[in-house]
């Protein structure tokens, strides 16, 4: 195998993962299983007749109640969990992926390091200059040790 000649140095080219392990739960798990469950109960409700369903009210009222409950849910994914990303770092470069796609981004691209709680979870949101493949805020669950990888980074803790 021959060098290109190009010196690459292995501790800059090494990542830390910034994310919490549990991304992966939120992001994928849990809307999946919940939009399973709630398509299969919804589709249920209206495939059954009527008078096999020996409810007190009309079955409409469940039917319409249970299809905007789906309805609700798909909006909740959409809006706050598929908007949570991975992001593994080094010296040079973040590397956000969404767990499909992964996207590169030089740390001189952030402008920002902002926190906020949602749900009782601590979440942390990287404001881009400009948008990029994932938009111009990127937010994730940060992993326990964050604060101190942030700062061997930016040499900041965030806001």
């Amino acid at each position: 195998m021959e060098n290109d000649g190009a010196v690459t140095n292995p501790e800059s080219s090494q990542t830390d993962c910034l994310s919490a392990n549990v991304t992966l739960f939120w992001r994928v798990f849990i809307p999946v299983f919940g939009t399973v469950f709630l398509a299969g109960l919804t589709i249920t409700l209206l495939i059954i007749p009527e008078e096999d369903l020996y409810l007190p009210f009309p079955a409409l009222w469940l039917r319409i109640a249970v299809s905007l409950i789906l309805i609700s849910w798909l909006v909740f994914v959409k809006r706050k969990l598929w908007q949570l990303k991975r992001i593994d770092a080094n010296a040079q470069f973040l590397y956000v992926t969404n767990y499909w796609q992964t996207v590169r981004y030089p740390w001189t691209d952030v402008r920002q390091i902002d926190e906020t709680k949602r749900m009782g979870r601590r979440i942390v949101h990287f404001q881009l200059l400009a948008p990029g493949r994932f938009g111009q805020t990127i937010s994730i669950l940060p992993a326990d040790n964050f604060d101190e990888l942030i700062e061997g980074f930016v040499g900041t803790k965030p806001d």
